[in-house]
């Protein structure tokens, strides 16, 4: 496989684990419940019955099951780490570094764009104030005030630098993609992303 598809991979197996929580966190799943109903105590014609109650889910594998399977899920994770870790480390860049690099030139793209929308303007606003008039009583008043805004920077110049580094993380963005589909990594995946949760418990386990 290569790196884009151990990729897709390692999400598949990260979604193997999250089903099986789904799973173990469930107290009804992992537990069996009984009800002892005392029938006869209020009615001695009534016979007691023992119910066993149903469980949530309706599948072969038991708790102990899907711990044994998530014990092998982890076990291919790690392996894939390392797989992909080695995949990286022969490519012609640091992918990591170039991923996460990519990430804070393009907050700084929207730095700079947001300034470069911001253009200088005036508008008027009212003000209010207090006087008195000719009984002496204290009177408000509204007047205009006029509001001027200017950029205190060059907008073709953050213009400019926006463009840079915009065909800056586009380079980068194609680079990496290339690495993604031409870079092997040595790995023989356990399951098929295509297996439902169920298909890759049974893959993998000896239900009862």
């Amino acid at each position: 496989m290569n790196l884009k598809e151990s990729y897709r991979y390692a999400n598949y197996l990260d979604s193997l684990i999250d089903n099986a929580y789904t799973y173990l966190l469930c107290t009804e799943f992992i537990t069996t419940s009984t009800q002892l109903h005392l029938r006869k105590k209020a009615n001695s014609e009534a016979e007691n019955e023992t119910l066993n109650l149903p469980k949530p889910y309706d599948v072969e594998f038991t708790p102990m099951n899907l711990i044994d399977f998530v014990v092998k899920v982890i076990s291919e994770k790690e392996r894939l780490t390392e797989a992909i870790a080695a995949a990286k480390a022969s490519a012609e860049i640091n992918i990591d570094n170039a991923i996460s690099m990519n990430k804070k030139k393009q907050a700084f793209i929207h730095i700079l764009t947001n300034m470069s929308n911001i253009k200088a303007n005036t508008k008027t606003i009212s003000g209010y104030g207090y006087k008195f008039n000719a009984e002496g009583n204290q009177t408000k008043y509204c007047y205009d005030i006029e509001e001027t805004m200017t950029i205190d920077f060059d907008r073709k110049d953050i213009k400019a630098l926006a463009k840079k580094y915009s065909k800056d993380c586009d380079a980068i963005s194609a680079k990496l993609d290339a690495i993604e589909i031409n870079t092997t990594v040595d790995f023989s995946p356990k399951w098929d992303v295509n297996d439902t949760f169920e298909d890759a418990v049974e893959a993998v386990i000896e239900l009862p």
